[in-house]
């Protein structure tokens, strides 16, 4: 479960801790010093480097290996539920899932995973191709970071990263195995998982394969069925390391993914022309890095990877064939040096460099498709982030990155433009718990292929006898780049067992990028098709630019002592168009999570729930492709329930059961600004079992 700071126990199972007694939990507190944890907990997101969580000057969510466990999530909206200021847009079918992190969706957010950039992008695709289980570690960075990130860091960074054998085995084991299954009633949503894993003094290796899928339609909270929800998954992970010594370590992973279901061509929309679609993605890894034992100037990662997705459409009602291929080829470096002026003064100093580029394709029954054309995209970038830390209580940073970047498709002329992104912020350390900063950025985001260069019918239906609507993309190859200025604020503190963080940002964006659908054009003429007779509508589906600002709060708040844990999170946004005043359309609902748990340790149990609570949205120009364009998203309450059996001694010691009844009350809602519904009443159990040897 999400806390904004995470507490050191947490990297033990919850019920290793409750086995004491008040007085003892009494006599811990008074010795305990104030939230020395802050410090102790470190991030990577801001600048690529390690760094304290307490003083690091950005609004970062962090969710260890022991939240992830707790979470048992089915989904990614799952997953990040309850880290404020960011929501998962996606519905009930698996493969929509994509980030929204303060209004900005989609490629307006950086994915890495394992380090290397995830930049799939096609038009009703999600973003996340991982078990959920196989995940290690989540950072969330809210704000733009473009001085470290590069395109795409206008909202933010999400960072994942996988598991590796040693962290499954416990001291003293050299090889193991792990078997999870999991089960959802509605839609009977079975996945199970198998992981082996062995580790020697230098070498460490892990093989996980998963399988699942579901069943049968989802039923919303009205009982109804969501129509196309049935899929087929499968997944692996390989990955290998190397650590010949304590400062040096290699490590290269393979990945595999791939869904089967029958969906409409657009998987967001309840209806439409069905399609049977395969999705596979599959992602290459290869990564070093070393420090050195004698001097602080030295502390070097280096990655290589490859991601690639492949999407076949077989449409049913007619004999058609789409196919779609996406591929990002990168690498990158950076190396952090650490110096003293004097005992009063630190400096740290970031210096990195990345390239990567992006290729895609698509054919519709082997010809070229102009929907999803041939194009390419080459990145470059180089960055320096320095910090200064004065008497352990006032720090300053500031970055500066430059990019440069090439766009070309075959039938438009190549652009060749940069971009220079500074980011500066000031803190200061108010107690050794309690952190205060400011800061400024620049974000920006290079629109995608498919906004450049999309052409061709985008869709088309009958309005009436003889009448005939046929909807086109109107390319746009020279749409310019967003451009955004940030300005955050923010608190990270607490005492003893309370912890808390809040920030507050604004942020305009020049160019904003938003997608219009006029399903009849005015500015084209009726005409009559000389075949057929009808009378033809001609429609457009073009991006247009404008002026944004998205202002806005977040908070949370961690209540957690050994047999009682509260947790609340918020957040609230305001987003316009400057020049009309109305708002965006893919802005996420203001919401309220809350939790509560407590925790059994003569049963070894932890029950509680979880209230979701959001409110409603006007849908704006992003959300016209939808049938209720300019319509109320109403808002929603959401409760679960939820209990985990985590026994660390018996015969049962090594087995983590976790038990959910989700929507309690059966409510029905979509999280905006989809219109697919999610599911309804669903209970949810799952279990894993991790065994390991010595030699």
């Amino acid at each position: 479960m999400f806390a904004p700071v995470v507490p050191a126990a947490s990297a033990q199972p919850a019920v290793e801790r409750d086995h004491q007694s008040d007085d003892e939990e009494s006599r811990d507190d008074e010795k305990k010093p104030v939230l020395p944890v802050l410090s102790e907990t470190v991030v990577v997101t801001a600048s690529r480097a390690e760094s304290p969580l307490l003083t690091a000057p950005a609004a970062i969510a962090v969710r260890t290996e022991e939240e992830l466990a707790s979470e048992a999530a089915r989904t990614f909206i799952d997953l990040f539920e309850g880290i404020p200021g960011i929501s998962i847009t996606g519905n009930a079918r698996r493969i929509t899932e994509a980030p929204t992190i303060r209004g900005f969706a989609d490629q307006q957010v950086v994915v890495r995973q394992d380090g290397g950039r995830q930049n799939w992008g096609a038009a009703h695709g999600g973003r996340f191709f991982t078990d959920p289980d196989l995940l290690q570690r989540v950072e969330v960075l809210r704000g733009a970071n473009s001085a470290v990130f590069g395109s795409g860091a206008l909202g933010g960074v999400v960072s994942l990263t996988t598991r590796s054998a040693r962290d499954l085995l416990e001291t003293g084991e050299q090889f193991g195995g792990r078997y999870r299954v999991g089960y959802q009633s509605n839609g009977g949503d079975l996945i199970q998982s198998f992981s082996g894993f062995a580790a020697g003094e230098t070498l460490d290796a892990l093989a996980n394969v998963g399988l699942g899928g579901t069943r049968a339609p989802i039923r919303d909270g009205n009982g109804d069925t969501i129509p196309n929800t049935e899929d087929e998954l499968r997944n692996g992970l390989v990955k290998l390391g190397w650590t010949p010594g304590a400062t040096t370590r290699w490590e290269v992973s393979w990945q595999g993914f791939d869904n089967q279901a029958a969906e409409p061509t657009n998987a967001n929309d309840l209806t439409g022309t069905l399609v049977d679609r395969d999705t596979r993605f599959e992602a290459l890894r290869a990564s070093f890095r070393t420090r050195s034992q004698t001097s602080d100037w030295l502390d070097l990662s280096v990655l290589g990877y490859r991601n690639q997705v492949e999407v076949g459409e077989d449409m049913r009602v007619r004999t058609r064939r789409d196919d779609t291929a996406f591929e990002t080829l990168g690498f990158e470096a950076h190396n952090r040096s650490r110096f003293r002026w004097s005992d009063d003064v630190r400096f740290t100093l970031n210096l990195g460099a990345e390239t990567y580029r992006d290729t895609q394709s698509g054919t519709r029954d082997g010809a070229p498709r102009l929907q999803f054309p041939d194009a390419e995209a080459s990145y470059f970038g180089a960055f320096l982030y320095g910090e200064a830390e004065v008497r352990d209580r006032l720090q300053l940073a500031l970055g500066l990155r430059r990019d440069n970047w090439r766009v070309r498709a075959d039938r438009f002329p190549a652009r060749d433009e940069g971009q220079t992104s500074p980011r500066a912020t000031a803190g200061f350390r108010l107690t050794d718990a309690a952190f205060v900063w400011v800061g400024a950025s620049r974000g920006f985001r290079v629109p995608s292929l498919t906004e450049l260069y999309a052409d061709g019918l985008h869709f088309q239906f009958p309005v009436g006898s003889g009448v005939q609507v046929l909807n086109y993309f109107r390319p746009d190859p020279e749409l310019r780049a967003e451009k955004g200025v940030s300005w955050e604020a923010g608190f990270r503190g607490g005492r003893n067992a309370l912890t808390f963080e809040t920030t507050c940002f604004d942020q305009t964006v020049g160019d904003y990028v938003d997608q219009i659908v006029i399903v009849a054009d005015p500015a084209f003429a009726l005409e009559v098709d000389p075949v057929t007779g009808l009378t033809v509508l001609q429609g457009s589906t073009l991006n247009v630019s404008l002026d944004a600002r998205l202002r806005g709060c977040e908070g949370a708040a961690l209540y957690d002592r050994p047999r009682l844990r509260l947790r609340a999170s918020g957040s609230v946004l305001d987003t316009e168009n400057v020049e009309t005043g109305e708002p965006l359309g893919r802005a996420p609902a203001n919401a309220l999570h809350l939790m509560a748990s407590t925790r059994i340790p003569s049963l070894d149990l932890e029950v509680g729930g979880r209230a979701t609570l959001a409110g409603s949205r006007t849908r704006g120009l992003a959300a016209s492709r939808s049938a209720d364009a300019g319509g109320e998203a109403p808002g929603y309450r959401v409760l679960d329930l939820f209990l985990r059996f985590a026994p660390d001694s018996g015969p049962l010691a090594g087995v983590d059961w976790t038990l959910a009844l989700n929507n309690l009350t059966d409510e029905y809602y979509a999280v905006f600004p989809a219109v697919v519904p999610q599911p309804g009443r669903s209970l949810r159990i799952a279990a894993a079992y991790r065994f390991g040897f010595s030699r």
